[in-house]
């Protein structure tokens, strides 16, 4: 789909636009219209009689009248669309022919963003200090699908983790294995309370017991650096079987270190140094990004920051592997880390090329009970284990249902739930309906007979809200792509899952009527087609019966 109904009408309402700004936008209401603008606004008057004028201009345009089945005034002074039978049919024959493409669009390939953009899209990015937890399964669920999205939307996108696997929290994490192994030998070591205290650390010291003791590793230096360089290893290994279970797959694992190793950090920091933007003070050295703002980059003891390695592995992408765009997604503890490195890309000459999503942060909530979350503690909520509890498909539904600007509060009781409270049952609930349909009447959705004629008998009005509902599908994801607010298409599946719903209970689909009910068949394949799209692009299983 090369341009959507939400763009169409952009383009023909710009017309009369005199280079004002102004919106199209999807009314909050059904009843008042599929799309409405906020062009009266914009112009100089009482808003009102703005738009009673761009009412009466909007009507006798021949564009609008053939797209547009009835143009109202709304509110304090929005005008709104809906669209006509014929156009609503015609998307239905539009879904039908292009099956899983429907929805697919070309802004990645628009030549004024760059022709075919390739976007790094950084996501989850845990420490490998210890396994995933429910803290990381945010940034899975919404990378994985704002990725699915901007693949639809044309764009080249590579999947990426990042692994930190050198610094200060590994040789921590090095150190705790190594003591706890100790201590499995009997020996009397101190275990300090900064180091890592959960009992997956105990877990890796009995794994790597045998293996520790034919190496002979009797000096406590060599022995946490073995402890620390197997425990990446397995924690790594580990992220990459949950990240599995809960249907993520990356394209690219990236280790911290080989930006050490390839001298791209201190390539880094010199350059920086040209920029005349570092200065050492205090034994440290200290990045300036900005009126009386600065950062350390390499700290009084000689280690480097994460900062350091961010801007390194940022010039990687953008320099070395030549993306257009890097995306991160990152949690809100990072938050003040945003302003210091977007500077240092922009002094770097690279303005505008790094996007840093951030997500707040998850509290799980069973029996109406709080669980904390704290891996230094050791009061892990492992997400395998979450995942086994509820599933992946609830598991991934329920942290893309929420704006990642809000705190999401995790109802466990309700994610197990099989009834319609629980929305991502009720979406998928609706598509093993649809499967039915189609097995009573012993037909292949693929073979259904389409004829235009026949959806002239869909007059009914939850028919009529299915098409209409369907039609917006593409502006959905389009308006994701800008946006980034993934939770969207969760709110439109559950949307149209219940539009569907609500006709099944009213309406019959197989009946005497053949008319009629060929109709209803191609209607409930055009339900079928969206939502088994949106399903795919949230990475969730399209259940044949429930």
């Amino acid at each position: 789909m090369k341009i959507t109904i939400q763009q169409k009408l952009r383009d023909i309402i710009a017309k009369y636009s005199k280079d004002k700004i102004f919106d199209i936008l999807i009314p909050p209401n059904v009843d008042w219209g599929d799309y409405s603008t906020n062009l009266a606004f914009r112009i100089i008057g009482n808003p009102m009689v703005n738009a009673e004028n761009l009412k009466s201009i909007f009507a006798v345009d021949e564009e609008l009248k053939i797209l547009c089945g009835e143009i109202s005034v709304v509110g304090s002074g929005f005008v709104n669309f809906k669209l006509s039978a014929n156009v609503l049919n015609d998307n239905l024959g539009i879904i039908i022919k292009s099956g899983d493409k429907y929805g697919d669009l070309e802004i990645g390939k628009d030549p004024s963003i760059g022709s075919g953009q390739e976007i790094n899209l950084e996501f989850v990015s845990a420490n490998p200090t210890g396994p995933p937890t429910v803290g990381n399964a945010r940034a899975a669920s919404y990378g994985d699908t704002l990725g699915n999205i901007l693949r639809k939307a044309g764009y080249q996108v590579i999947k990426e983790y990042y692994l930190n696997d050198i610094g200060v929290q590994v040789n921590k994490l090095g150190l705790s294995v190594a003591k706890r192994y100790l201590q499995l030998q009997d020996k009397d070591v101190e275990f300090e309370e900064d180091l890592y205290q959960g009992e997956y650390i105990k877990d890796i010291a009995k794994e790597f017991e045998s293996e520790i003791k034919s190496k002979k590793l009797g000096d406590m230096e060599l022995l946490a650096d073995f402890c620390r360089d197997r425990a990446v290893e397995m924690m790594t290994e580990k992220a990459k079987q949950i990240m599995n279970k809960m249907g993520v797959e990356f394209d690219v694992w990236f280790k911290e270190s080989e930006l050490y190793k390839s001298g791209e950090v201190a390539e880094a920091l010199e350059r920086l140094k040209k920029e005349d933007v570092v200065e050492e003070k205090d034994g440290a050295t200290w990045f300036k990004y900005g009126e009386d703002k600065e950062a350390v980059l390499i700290k009084s003891d000689g280690n480097k920051t994460y900062l350091m390695g961010d801007i390194a592995y940022s010039l990687n992408k953008l320099e070395k592997r030549g993306f257009d765009k890097a995306i991160n997604i990152w949690g809100t503890d990072h938050h003040g880390d945003v302003p210091r490195l977007l500077g240092a890309i922009k002094i770097l000459g690279h303005e505008g090329k790094l996007e840093i999503i951030l997500h707040q942060l998850v509290t799980l909530k069973s029996k109406d009970e709080k669980l904390k979350i704290s891996k230094r503690a050791g009061n892990l909520v492992l997400l395998e284990d979450l995942i086994k509890d509820v599933g992946k498909d609830a598991t991934r539904f329920f942290f893309l249902s929420k704006d990642l600007n809000t705190h999401m509060e995790f109802d466990i009781d309700l994610a197990k739930e099989q009834s319609k409270k629980n929305p991502v049952f009720y979406i998928q609930y609706a598509f093993a309906r649809l499967n039915s349909i189609f097995v009573k009447l012993k037909i292949e959705t693929e073979k259904l007979k389409f004829e235009v004629e026949s959806l002239k008998l869909l007059k009914e009005k939850e028919e009529i809200q299915l098409m209409r509902t369907m039609a917006k599908f593409p502006d959905v994801l389009e308006n994701i792509v800008h946006s980034r607010q993934v939770h969207h298409l969760a709110t439109y599946a559950h949307e149209l899952a219940g539009q569907f719903h609500q006709f099944y209970e009213k309406h019959r689909v197989v009946q005497d009527n053949l008319e009629l009910q060929n109709a209803r068949t191609v209607l409930a394949q055009g339900v079928y087609i969206v939502l088994k799209n949106c399903l795919n692009l949230m990475g969730l299983s399209t259940p044949f019966k429930m």
